[in-house]
């Protein structure tokens, strides 16, 4: 089916303004503004992650009591198991978690399910056999949220289960000693999209904080990082915040990695000494261990990331080749035999397929080849005697996991994520399962069924270039959640087009009258006759290089390519404020607002009708804050001037009285001004009040703008030189935690290159690199930025102190 391309308005103004500041191309700032990064603030700490910006392992309510038992467990000398699972995010969380209990000194015994014999999760079998073994405590990793009978189980037997897991829960949770899983209404960690590895890793990290000493400690966390990025790339979770920043720095790790088996397992990919890719560790890397648990056992892959065996790691790596391979002619036939069954009738809404002959272990990634195609939710289902197990792929718009849920009574099992779940069920009920998916499936729009390709800017071909990649490529690592920007040309001259490719199955473009710049469109070979005679062409793609001889080149990877596009309008969609109250729908953006000047008037004496409702934008806590204020409206009155039984705030005519809006102290930064009001706006209310205004201590100013002085710079250069000079790396911080200033400084000193931050949230450790120059502090993002908020701030607070004010013109 021929997609629908669809591109954003600009964004005119603000990418504008984000353009100058960054010193960025107005196609690249455009892009960061659809994707939310709309402040230069947003922009920086995106394009420039950090590990200071790491969340606190203690975050999690269970964490705490869940190092406390595995402390008790290393004095009384208990056998801890790891449970895992048998995809690349199990395998690395398993390895990590190993790694780290052993290097802590704990006796730990790592476990991964056999994917045919025993299937996913935690299996009350191998809950027996840990007892029979003497285990005292099992941890199970990206698994066991769902567990609840083999949980029951392990605490007869006197074993305490901790789970750590990133799966959706159900509403009975397992009665575990600990759960820590991001996904829990009350897990109190504010990520919620960390993978199975992100969570082991998190583990990990409270572990070292805790229990580590100068050999084992946190310094040794960044280590861990690019077993962090493999599993967390694998499992397609999200590359947004704190994924985006493990995945940065675990890609930089992998390069000079000190695990024997990813080393060899990188060259036999081809991609040793190289610069690391997300979609290199997606496409190549992940696969090879995946393959293993696919087609056989997982603990091949174990054993590889285990080994401290060169040699062995290997071995290893070349048979993991060979599995890979194997699966790779199998899901080939599968995908074969698919289309056939499918292409004999019409495509239904859900494409629900099952033969008693498919393997198991590969018809997920079946199922993803399957949406690619036919852009419909996909569940693929392997028959083996009385028993069945599937895979489901979804679209997007299409909650896989919720809606077979709606079919559990046809299921076994079954768990997941919105757009890929597992399941298991009696094969007499595949039939019903395939018709109650479709029959759901009426619910949805036809339009959710229509494949449209969101291109990110629409760009002439003479604005692609090796500097415009080099600015896209600030925005990686690219993936799930932060695709690589999609950008589209019309009309494209066509030099050339060949296939090419061991069957033939690619495209090959030379674009441009003098054929000056290549594209490559993968799996589209069969589309040569329809395109091969065509002066122009549409085309969506992303940047990339191409290395050939030592030469790096501007190559266009093909997403789509049309004769002329089909281009849905944009339609503007509404966010939903995030906050609790109701808003009132603005039907008329250009009313004006009608200020009000009490900023003279003492509280006792502002004109507040009795009962009219009172929203307050306040600015006199350490953050502004949205609040209605009718205790502040009540208090302008005595009692009995009405009756607090009138909560709509009606007049005698019993029309609801005009609401009012007051922004209340000083805002700090015109950013918090402007914020206020618009929220203000997006309530209803056009008639707002100033009052309350003194100038604030500059110090308040400088904090919440981030802004650290010069002097204060060096002073904290100074502390880190001389902490330096007495051992590198070194601890920074205490208990306490570091202070929101004195962490600007170090992003600024770790953007001029001074620093290299090793692990640690609360204390941390840092690395000291001496500067090989003199350095610049302008030319830190983060300092111009704060200080230009700064000098904007003070400004703005001495118009909005002026007497003689023009309140028109504030807004």
């Amino acid at each position: 089916m021929k997609r629908l391309w669809s591109v954003k308005h600009s964004s005119g103004r603000m990418t504008e303004k984000l353009r100058d500041f960054l010193g960025i191309s107005p196609v690249v700032s455009e892009i960061l503004i659809q994707r939310g990064y709309q402040q230069p603030e947003e922009a920086i700490e995106f394009m420039r992650p950090t590990l200071l910006n790491l969340i606190s392992p203690f975050c999690f309510c269970d964490m705490l009591q869940t190092v406390e038992r595995l402390s008790l467990a290393l004095e009384r000398k208990e056998k801890v198991l790891i449970y895992g699972d048998y995809d690349v995010d199990g395998v690395t969380s398993t390895t990590l978690l190993y790694k780290v209990l052993i290097d802590l000194g704990l006796q730990a015994v790592a476990y991964i399910p056999h994917r045919q014999d025993e299937g996913y999760g935690l299996h009350s079998e191998a809950v027996e056999r840990a007892a029979k073994a003497g285990v005292s405590v099992i941890i199970t990793v990206d698994c066991g949220v769902t567990a609840v009978e083999e949980v029951e189980l392990a605490k007869t037997l006197n074993i305490d289960v901790i789970i750590t897991d990133h799966h959706e829960p159900l509403k009975v949770l397992p009665k575990a000693f600990a759960i820590i899983n991001p996904k829990l209404e009350n897990s109190g960690y504010p990520f919620r999209d960390l993978a199975g590895v992100g969570v082991a890793f998190k583990l990990a990290q409270a572990l070292l904080q805790s229990l580590g000493n100068d050999e084992t400690g946190i310094h040794s966390e960044i280590k861990l990082l690019d077993l962090v990025a493999l599993g967390t790339i694998a499992d397609l979770v999200p590359l947004i915040g704190e994924n985006r920043v493990l995945v940065h720095y675990g890609l930089r790790q992998m390069e000079e990695t000190n695990h024997p088996g990813l080393a060899a397992l990188l060259e036999e990919c081809g991609l040793r000494d190289k610069t690391l890719k997300a979609g290199q560790i997606g496409f190549m890397v992940a696969p090879r261990i995946n393959a293993a648990g696919r087609m056989d056992s997982a603990r091949a892959g174990l054993e590889l990331l285990l080994t401290e065996d060169a040699e062995r790691a290997g071995e290893l790596a070349r048979q993991l080749t060979r599995e890979n391979q194997s699966r790779q002619e199998t899901e080939k036939e599968i995908l074969a035999e698919a289309i056939s069954l499918l292409e004999r009738e019409p495509l239904p809404r859900v494409i629900v397929l099952s033969t008693d002959h498919w393997h198991h272990g590969v018809v997920g990634i079946v199922a993803s080849r399957l949406v690619e195609r036919y852009y419909r939710p996909v569940f693929i289902i392997s028959e083996d005697g009385e028993e069945a197990k599937g895979s489901a792929r979804g679209i997007a718009g299409y909650p896989v996991l919720e809606q077979l849920s709606t079919q559990a009574h046809l299921l076994t099992k079954f768990g997941g994520h919105k757009q890929a779940a597992g399941f298991s069920l009696p094969a007499k009920n595949i039939k019903k399962l395939r018709e109650g998916l479709n029959e759901q499936a009426l619910a949805f729009d036809e339009t959710l069924f229509q494949e449209v390709l969101r291109i990110d800017s629409q760009v002439a071909l003479e604005a692609v270039s090796g500097d415009l990649l080099r600015q896209l490529d600030l925005m990686a690592p690219f993936g799930f959640g932060n695709p690589g920007p999609i950008l589209a040309s019309k009309e494209i001259p066509v030099h050339s087009l060949s296939t090419v490719g061991k069957d033939q199955s690619h495209l090959k473009f030379r674009f441009g009258s003098k054929g000056e710049l290549e594209g490559i469109a993968f799996r589209l070979g069969e589309r040569l006759n329809e395109l091969k005679d065509k002066l122009t062409l549409d085309a969506a793609f992303v940047l990339d290089w191409n290395t050939f001889r030592g030469q790096e080149n501007v190559q266009l990877m093909i997403k789509d390519i049309q004769t002329e596009a089909n281009w849905l309008n944009p339609q503007s969609v509404h966010e939903a404020d995030p906050t609790a109250y109701q808003e009132i729908a603005v039907t008329n953006e250009e009313i004006e607002i009608e200020w009000l000047d009490w900023r003279d008037l003492p509280q006792k004496e502002w004109p507040i009708q009795y009962n009219q409702r009172l929203w307050i934008w306040d600015n006199t806590g350490c953050m502004p804050t949205l609040r209605l204020g009718n205790d502040l409206a009540s208090s302008q009155h005595t009692q009995g001037e009405g009756s607090e039984e009138d909560p709509l705030n009606q007049d005698e005519d019993g029309k609801v009285n005009q609401s009012l809006g007051l922004v209340f102290g000083l805002p700090l930064t015109e950013e918090d001004f402007r914020e206020g009001v618009d929220k203000l706006r997006r309530l209803g209310i056009f008639r707002i009040a100033l009052a309350g205004f003194q100038a604030p201590l500059e110090e308040r100013v400088r904090q919440r703008c981030c802004y650290i002085a010069r002097e204060e710079l060096v002073q904290l250069y100074r502390e880190l030189l001389a902490k330096s000079s007495r051992a590198n790396p070194f601890r920074w911080g205490t208990v306490l935690k570091i202070s929101a200033k004195e962490k600007a400084g170090l992003k600024v000193f770790e953007e001029l290159g001074l620093i290299r931050c090793l692990g640690g949230t609360d204390e941390i450790v840092l690395e000291w690199i001496p500067a090989q120059s003199k350095l610049d502090l302008e030319s830190s993002l983060r300092y111009r930025l704060a200080k230009e908020r700064l000098d904007r701030a003070l400004k703005f607070h001495n118009q909005l102190l002026v007497s003689s004010i023009q309140l028109k013109k504030l807004y």
